[in-house]
């Protein structure tokens, strides 16, 4: 299960299945802040940006879960 916090919103959402890769673009394509909790990796992750070729591409780092 994810476990979407979307600071701009001040909204929590859940999420479970395959991982909202799409979803979570559109997001943060709209300038909106997140951080996803994933219950399958036990991880925190938090989005970045890459850009290639005038292209954003969304990434997440990775932080263990205490």
């Amino acid at each position: 299960m994810y476990k979407i916090i979307n600071k701009t919103q001040n909204r929590t959402s859940l999420i479970e299945g395959n991982f909202p890769g799409e979803y979570l673009a559109q997001l943060l394509n709209r300038g909106e802040k997140l951080i996803v909790i994933s219950t399958y990796s036990n991880t925190i992750k938090v989005p970045y940006s890459t850009e290639l070729n005038g292209i954003i591409q969304w990434e997440y780092e990775d932080y263990p879960l205490p």
